[in-house]
């Protein structure tokens, strides 16, 4: 069950997302319990990245859990040609900048998200650190192009060609946007510095 992301479903010791592709063939060949433990074992990846892409969003839940609801209703379009979590990293970003789209939309009507505990815990310690916000803040000003494979590449350790099949891009594409993000975020990051000095 997904609703509030609360799944009755536990990880065993010898559970790991490496066992997801053969859960996920399982689901689509009829066993419910099989998606619980896809869920189990996948959501804190699938909040951290939506956490990470999003920042301090009250609506974090509600998008891991549109996450795993369109895992769900495409779990028969997986083909294998890729790791499971790379193709549950592209729904995640799909469902991220339907969101980030919607929160566009709120500013635009002045209203602004709340953060939720949820979003807290998803940080921790790191958001007493200075150093943290400061990068946190210049990656959340990148464009989300930009800010998705720097997620994917720096926070999610993912290699340039599953960020490649997440994002629907080319390797070479991905390399010149993690080449543009360094640079608009070694600006942004000496502005934020200096604004902190003052």
């Amino acid at each position: 069950m997904i609703v509030g992301m609360q799944t009755t479903a536990r990880i065993t010791p010898a559970e790991s997302q490496a066992d997801g592709p053969e859960l996920l063939r399982r689901f689509v060949a009829g066993d419910g319990a099989a998606f619980d433990r896809i869920v189990a074992i996948y959501s804190p990846r699938v909040a951290g990245l939506a956490f990470r892409l999003l920042g301090w969003s009250g609506d974090l839940d509600d998008v891991v859990q549109d996450a795993f609801l369109a895992v769900f209703e495409q779990a028969k379009k997986f083909r294998g040609g890729s790791s499971l979590w790379t193709w549950i990293t592209g729904i995640t970003l799909n469902r991220c900048r339907v969101h980030w789209r919607r929160r566009r939309l709120r500013r635009l009507l002045m209203l602004r998200p709340v953060m939720t505990e949820s979003a807290r815990a998803a940080d921790g310690k790191a958001i007493e650190d200075e150093t943290s916000l400061a990068v946190r803040a210049a990656v959340a000003e990148l464009p989300s192009r930009l800010r998705e494979v720097v997620v994917l590449y720096y926070l999610e350790e993912l290699p340039v060609a599953e960020i490649s099949a997440a994002v629907g891009a080319s390797v070479g594409a991905v390399e010149v946007r993690l080449h543009r993000a360094r640079q608009k975020l070694r600006l942004v990051l000496a502005r934020l510095i200096e604004e902190q000095k003052k």
